[in-house]
């Protein structure tokens, strides 16, 4: 086999590049502490590094989830400690309210703390997280739970929906609870209604109606489940230029009484008063409807309008609004107390769910570093080898560089 001049320079070349390279690639081993640089390296380990570090992203936004689900829980769980204070308070004052030595005056002076407590529990429901959404709307984070009416009572104005967050592959968690659901669907001490305006009334401004007390129980609890409907007519029926309304039955229409005059102030039927403030026109309608639940503020709002109302000659109807305000309150107790507990459940949950993330990135991590870092001691050994060769080969390439036939004809 004839080996020409130009084949020894490229061979040796060749050596000296291909043994360069590789020394090259350990040191950057040795630099970076890495032993797979490129797939190439070893593809087994590179597609099982991918797959680890993919696992690991998803374990790392799983515990960004948690840390993100437990801090709303635990500002949800403060606010309902706060209620749970206001709520006591409360029964502290309704059972004072009883003392039979109080004035009709010491009694109203209790209502004005009653009023209070009752703004401050309102300002709990209405909190907002650090983004600014509302904690007990629902899904509908962006709407202010409870809206005050003019007429004194308050509507919910969220909905029932419960977001939940993904905190492993298999679990999800309930980060809030609706505030229907807490303050609002609370089983009454006794049979109760609900007032509303007619969404088409023309008055302006608008004429409201007030959340109503039960002045007769033994007469509403006869009449219930009914619905009333206040209608107001044609001032020229009764009286010219004089007020007046009709009370029917939401369910068949029939008469509860019919064209009553007018001047402002309060409507009795059935065991319900209520009352309807500003000018209502023709027309203009006034729903009475019956519920077996009493939200929390309508049990404190109606507690501080009967302190005012009723005075010392009605004590039976006093007696029978402080022994169900007492029964509600324990009931709304009850209910926040209960979501309470499934929050803490949840931050158990949670605490749980972390640790054994955390406990799976630790053994992923050990797999990582088998698969991926590098045996210094077996780098540097190889390091010293592959300089040797380096060096070997470039004395090599000098030596044969110069078995030239020119140089033995000089």
């Amino acid at each position: 086999m004839r080996i020409s001049t130009i084949q020894v320079f490229n061979r040796g070349v060749e050596g000296i590049t291909d043994t360069t390279g590789q020394t090259a690639k350990t040191q950057a081993q040795i630099a970076s502490g890495v032993r797979v640089q490129t797939p190439s390296d070893d593809p087994v380990a590179s597609a099982r590094i991918l797959q680890l570090d993919q696992d690991k992203a998803r374990r790392d936004q799983y515990i960004s989830n948690i840390d993100s689900a437990k801090g709303r829980l635990e500002l949800e769980e403060a606010q309902l400690s706060a209620v749970n204070d206001v709520i006591i308070r409360l029964k502290e004052l309704t059972v004072q309210a009883g003392n039979g030595t109080y004035s009709h005056a010491d009694r109203q002076t209790l209502a004005d703390e009653i009023d209070e407590r009752l703004r401050g529990l309102a300002d709990l429901m209405n909190s907002q997280d650090a983004n600014g959404e509302y904690v007990f709307s629902g899904f509908m984070g962006g709407t202010k739970p409870f809206e005050k009416t003019d007429g004194g009572s308050f509507i919910y104005q969220g909905d029932e929906g419960q977001r939940f967050i993904n905190v492993s592959s298999s679990t999800m968690v309930a980060i809030n609870d609706s505030g229907k659901g807490i303050f609002v669907d609370i089983p009454s001490a006794q049979n109760s209604f609900i007032t509303a305006a007619g969404v088409n009334n023309t008055s302006n401004p608008a004429a409201t109606i007030t959340q109503g007390l039960i002045v007769d129980q033994v007469a509403y609890d006869a009449f219930y489940p009914e619905d009333m409907i206040i209608t107001f007519n044609d001032p020229t029926l009764v009286v010219p230029n004089q007020s007046n309304y009709t009370i029917t039955l939401k369910s068949d229409g029939r008469e509860v009484v019919s064209n009553v005059p007018f001047n402002g102030g309060n409507i009795t039927a059935n065991g319900v008063q209520v009352s309807v403030f500003g000018n209502p026109n023709v027309g203009d309608r006034f729903t009475i409807e019956s519920t077996p639940t009493q939200g929390l503020l309508t049990t404190v709002g109606r507690l501080a309008e009967g302190l005012r109302n009723f005075d010392n000659t009605q004590r039976t109807e006093l007696s029978t609004l402080l022994a169900n305000t007492l029964d509600n309150l324990d009931n709304g107790l009850t209910s926040v107390l209960q979501v309470q507990s499934k929050i803490g459940a949840r931050i158990n949950s949670l605490d749980s769910t972390r640790d054994v993330l955390g406990q799976v990135d630790i053994a992923s991590n050990q797999i990582l570093s088998d698969l991926r870092d590098l045996d210094y001691a077996e780098a540097v050994s190889r390091l010293s080898f592959e300089s040797f060769i380096l060096e070997a080969a470039q004395q090599s390439y000098i030596k044969i560089a110069n078995l030239s036939l020119f140089n033995f004809i000089r």
